[in-house]
């Protein structure tokens, strides 16, 4: 790298940009909106919407949520979501649950296979529910005794035990797992 390619990159990031803020109950508060939006105060500053972000969906959903502003710029990161207390926790809970919508499985109607893609007819609770699926082995994310499936259009259906579901609907995954 030249001098000038360093100088270059020194003056686009500072030492601030990269320091993270970690946000407790003390200094941010959730609360909904008239219009029925999350909000904030954070440090005294108020944020009439906030998005947040799980910065690891899978394997810790209940930490390390980032807070965003709708410039996308972070404003901070809640370290765990049960250190915001009851009601707090039901307000990030309840937005997250909103743009992390997966559904479960609770048994495999059919799985067919098509010019490499999988065609899945699934039951969700009551609801028979069909997706397709590209790329088997890429578009299965394991979790602890389940998984979750990734159809094409990037949605998530959870099979939280894998055990758990019925003998006929593991015998139409078992080819695909492993």
């Amino acid at each position: 790298m030249t001098e000038k390619n360093t100088a270059d990159f020194s003056s686009t990031i500072s030492e601030n940009s990269l320091k993270t803020e970690y946000l407790g109950k003390d200094d941010c508060e959730f609360f909904t909106t008239p219009s029925g939006f999350l909000g904030a105060k954070i440090k005294g500053n108020e944020y009439k919407r906030v998005i947040l972000s799980r910065a690891m969906p899978l394997t810790m959903p209940d930490s390390y949520i980032c807070v965003y502003d709708m410039d996308s710029k972070e404003l901070g990161i809640v370290e765990n979501i049960s250190d915001f207390g009851e009601e707090q926790e039901k307000l990030i809970r309840n937005e997250l649950s909103q743009r992390y919508f997966c559904p479960v499985i609770t048994q495999i109607i059919s799985v067919k296979e098509k010019f490499g893609n999988f065609y899945f007819d699934v039951m969700i609770g009551d609801f028979k529910k069909s997706f397709t699926v590209k790329n088997i082995t890429r578009s299965i994310r394991y979790h602890g005794k389940g998984f979750d499936l990734i159809d094409v259009d990037g949605n998530r259906y959870r099979i939280e035990d894998y055990e758990k579901i019925n003998s006929k609907s593991r015998r139409q995954l078992d080819p695909y797992l492993y």
